[in-house]
């Protein structure tokens, strides 16, 4: 598969996997907002080249996002419309949050832990603990988890250790891998990672993804033990022109 096609079906399947709770299309461009939670759920993706002028598309966008309290923050992927990072740069868009998106296949794994089709109260809070979130926010972390529809399987280990996969298709996702700080290097990500690419493997899914902030060098190092490689990378360009009701 090229390139161009990966990155555009990868992103499919995370949006559809990992919801926010509004999207709003204006003129090809996805408008997402998940209650401040993310940057991706709560930004613009630029999927369709534009018809409207930017000057006037990005005027409505940081009026929207101005709204809902929010800076105006687009991702930006090799998928995304040509072009458009150069113009956002122009307009004193600021650079953030470079991201790998890595691949690789299912195959054959058996990592031994037992997954379970919804997230249990120790999931929930062993999650939230490692994470550092917010479990008594309704409209945060825990939301976009609750409006999970596809698909799932999540992963716990003794309070140290968490994941979650989400099928769509031939395609799984692994979000939220997390092994807490002192109990790391005993095989505890490799346990997790492993057992939710078996539950994708049992339903179907030929192909996995992650997600990887470029900085963390040594979580690119162990999914590449694993077989899985770079796809490609996101980013994302922040308005720096406040745009908000007073």
């Amino acid at each position: 598969m090229a390139a161009l096609e990966l990155a555009r079906t990868i992103e499919d399947s995370v949006y559809r996997s990992w919801k926010a709770r509004l999207c709003v299309e204006y003129d090809g461009w996805q408008l997402r907002y998940a209650d401040g939670f993310s940057r991706r759920g709560n930004s613009v993706y630029p999927a369709v080249s534009s018809t409207l002028p930017h000057g006037e598309k990005l005027e409505w966008c940081r009026r929207w996002y101005g709204e809902r309290g929010l800076d105006l923050v687009i991702r930006q992927t090799i998928a995304t419309e040509p072009g458009l990072d150069r113009v956002l740069a122009e307009a004193g868009f600021t650079l953030e949050g470079h991201t790998h998106v890595m691949v690789g296949e299912v195959g054959s794994r058996d990592g031994g832990l037992v997954t379970m089709p919804e997230p249990s109260p120790h999931w929930w809070d062993t999650t939230a603990r490692l994470w550092g979130f917010d479990l008594d926010r309704p409209d945060g972390w825990a939301a976009i988890i609750n409006r999970i529809d596809l698909p799932a399987a999540f992963v716990v280990v003794d309070g140290k250790a968490a994941g979650l996969a989400i099928r769509a298709g031939e395609w799984v996702g692994l979000f939220e891998i997390i092994v807490a700080a002192d109990s790391r290097r005993a095989g505890l990500g490799r346990a997790v990672t492993e057992s939710l690419l078996a539950w994708g493997g049992s339903h179907g899914a030929q192909h996995a993804y992650l997600q990887v902030v470029a900085e963390n060098t040594a979580a690119i190092e162990f999914y590449g033990s694993l077989g899985f490689e770079q796809a490609y990378t996101y980013w994302y360009r922040r308005d720096q022109r406040a745009n908000r009701p007073a």
